[in-house]
């Protein structure tokens, strides 16, 4: 693992331990053993490190949302691919967390985010295709209502959390997947084998 990569392994787990807020550059360097100017060397302020880390996010997106080729698609393709996407959420969890501060902070952030965040969207429409393609999900090759499944479940994942923690639970990763239920409830009446 290079500095770089440290520096950013480092503050993500400060970050989902203490929050943004709490966590400065020096925290971060201290945590990661070594000087504050090394960290500096690597990223300029709290918000580039953030940004880089964001950017590593979603392309360990692209990589749960990305299907096999030539491979016909099951029900287990798609389990699978809850799952890789709620280890996502828990690894990134600071972000969830504090979204929209993140934003409001940043506006750069927030446009990067909301540009990822429509071409996700657009990815998922043709993933959601092919699983109708292979027989996975039946329903109606409806634009307008897969973008509205989509787009519950997209925010069921990315707000599970929080509804959690605002509730007053102390969430753990095996409580706080339980957010794949939620999601299984909305696909059920569209999968092949319902359970």
């Amino acid at each position: 693992m290079n500095t770089k990569q440290r520096i950013l392994q480092t503050a993500v787990q400060l970050f989902n331990e203490s929050g943004v807020g709490k966590v400065s550059t020096n925290h971060i360097a201290a945590a990661a053993a070594m000087s504050p100017g090394n960290l500096y060397y690597h990223f300029k302020s709290k918000s580039e490190i953030i940004g880089a880390i964001l950017l590593d996010m979603y392309e360990e997106w692209s990589e749960v949302w990305t299907l096999p080729e030539q491979v016909k698609l099951e029900q287990r393709h798609l389990e699978q691919r809850l799952l890789m996407n709620f280890d996502l959420l828990w690894r990134y969890r600071f972000f969830y967390r504090e979204a929209l501060s993140l934003f409001q902070a940043d506006e750069a952030l927030r446009l990067q985010h909301t540009a990822m965040m429509e071409t996700r969207l657009a990815e998922q429409q043709a993933f959601v295709q092919r699983f109708m393609e292979d027989g996975v999900l039946h329903m109606q090759a409806d634009p307008q209502k897969i973008e509205k499944l989509l787009l519950s479940c997209w925010i069921i994942a990315n707000n599970w959390l929080s509804f959690l923690e605002m509730n007053g639970q102390v969430v753990d990763e095996a409580g706080f997947k339980e957010g794949i239920n939620l999601i299984w409830a909305i696909l059920t009446p569209y999968l092949e084998n319902r359970q």
